[in-house]
């Protein structure tokens, strides 16, 4: 076995601070798998050449207590790339792949552990190189080359082996979820394509696509045409944006089952997935997606292709200024929204039928929400007496902020004047109040604050869930009014119950 060196300068202390960096274990594992990936999109050609059109690359990544193991049956670290593959920032000479900035296997394996092994056949070269890594050693002595063992293998045997033991952090627990997840989702592009398995300790990584939505358009329904069809809400896309005229590519549909984790757009460059992979982590920018309870937030999802952007050294984010990032979203805003198929639109306007199974399934996880809070909303009245004898005001202190409609209806063969009134006064206490004045002929007035906590956390921001509210709260109104009227002299006990549940209960709001 003959021995050689390899340079790892221009300087090591870096590798002294690496270890602590702001990194993620799934971003720091796909260092690996990009490298790997490289190799092999280099070389394609003459893999599949030797082994046939159907060679695949396959990448193994084994976890345990005390150590991490990526291997690969790419085409190995090429005597041109063997130099600068082990020197800090050496970038490479092609910066369009996914191994650009000459930072993120070194980055990475310090991150992960002290010592670290690398081995690596290139195809159609002789010999078999291994370089071996003492961060603490190298460190404290300032070594600027490392020794590099070699012995002779068949010409045609490929493969790099990175191993690394005296770990720093060992993935354990929800971390490993989180890997299987994001490295699966990172290349969804290249698996589906059967150009890549990726396996972590055996296991098979694989990416679900969620279901699309086919259902009819909302203006269809609303104009309640007979039988309308059934749209697969999907929408492809190209357009160019910013300065640089750089151009964004992708496929934006509507998911079946909504769902406040998972939706969400996922940017990609060079089929790598930079920005949205994983639960909540979905690029959702406020101009296209809206409130987290809205529609929008929560059914819209799809995969943007930004190739011509740059990305920061650990690839988890864009280097775009705010206003190319505003220019591009205005764009993809514009091209949702073209018919005949207006993607945000629907989102927003489209309801299933409540007897669904997927909106079962979500109401039973409302249910299970709700069924919590019943002892501490009915505890706080065990003290509380509702007046005996109420005044009931004939008009209701004007709102500092409000909004009002009034309309005549009939009701037992009177004119009733009803008012409804939006209430933002932020230090409102009571939830609903009702005026009236008149006996068969009535003036009724209802406020509502908006406000609250009740009101903001549970009833969206949408005009069909705005008006559902309203008209819950109008019901119980006039309920009281109705009871009142036919000699209930305790009909507004419900009422004064209500409120006082809701000023003394009111939910944990997120912002």
């Amino acid at each position: 076995m003959t021995k050689e060196t390899v340079s790892i300068r221009p300087s090591v202390g870096y590798l002294s601070i690496l270890q602590a960096i702001n990194y993620r274990a799934w971003y720091a594992m796909a260092e690996f798998v990009d490298n790997s990936l490289q190799s092999y999109l280099q070389n394609k050609q003459k893999l599949r050449k030797f082994h046939g059109p159907n060679f695949k690359l396959k990448i193994a990544i084994y976890v345990t207590p005390s150590k991490i193991q990526i291997v690969d049956n790419a085409a190995g670290i090429t005597k041109q790339d063997f130099s600068r593959a082990f020197r800090a920032a050496a970038r490479p000479e092609n910066r369009k792949g996914l191994s650009e900035f000459g930072m993120g296997m070194k980055t990475a394996a310090v991150w992960f552990s002290q010592d670290w092994v690398v081995k690596t056949k290139p195809f159609r070269e002789k010999e078999l190189k291994i370089v071996k890594w003492d961060i603490k050693n190298i460190v404290k002595d300032d070594i600027e080359e490392l020794d590099v063992k070699k012995s002779e293998l068949p010409i045609n045997q490929h493969y790099t082996d990175i191993t690394l033991t005296n770990l720093n952090r060992t993935p354990r627990g929800q971390t490993i979820k989180k890997i299987k997840d994001h490295l699966a989702s990172m290349y969804r592009c290249f698996i589906e394509k059967n150009e890549v398995e990726i396996r972590y300790n055996n296991e098979k990584l694989k990416y679900e696509k969620p279901n699309v939505l086919q259902a009819p358009y909302f203006r269809d329904v609303d104009e309640q045409k007979k039988n309308p069809k059934k749209i697969t809400w999907e929408k492809k896309f190209e357009f160019k944006y910013g300065q640089k005229r750089r151009t964004a590519t992708g496929c934006v549909n509507i998911r079946e089952t909504a769902s406040t984790k998972d939706a969400g757009f996922a940017l990609f460059r060079r089929n790598r997935l930079i920005m949205g992979v994983g639960e909540n982590e979905g690029y959702r920018p406020l101009e296209i997606f809206k409130a987290p309870n809205s529609f929008i937030y929560q059914r819209v999802f799809g995969e943007i292709h930004l190739d011509d952007e740059e990305v920061t050294h650990t690839k988890d984010n864009f280097q775009w200024t705010p206003d190319e990032e505003g220019e591009f979203l205005k764009k993809l805003k514009d091209e949702l929204e073209k018919e005949p198929k207006a993607i945000l639109s629907q989102a927003d306007r489209f309801r299933k039928d409540r007897r669904s199974r997927d909106l079962r399934i979500q109401s039973e996880e409302g249910l299970n929400a709700s069924i919590k809070k019943i002892q501490g909303g009915i505890a706080v009245l065990e003290d509380y007496k509702p007046p005996k004898q109420p005044e009931i005001s004939q008009k209701l202190p004007e709102a500092k902020t409000k909004e009002r409609k009034r309309k005549t209806i009939r009701f037992e063969g009177n004119d009733w004047i009803v008012e409804q009134i939006l209430n933002y006064d932020k230090d409102e206490t009571e939830w609903l109040k009702v005026s009236e004045i008149g006996k068969r002929k009535k003036e009724i007035q209802i406020q509502i604050s908006m406000t609250m906590g009740f009101t903001a956390q549970y009833f969206g921001d949408q005009p069909d869930e705005i008006e559902g509210m309203l008209l819950l709260a109008s019901y119980i109104a006039l309920g009281e009014v109705v009871a009142r009227n036919r000699g209930d002299s305790k009909a507004h006990n419900v009422r004064s119950y209500l409120n006082e549940i809701l000023r003394s209960q009111p939910p944990a709001l997120d912002y």
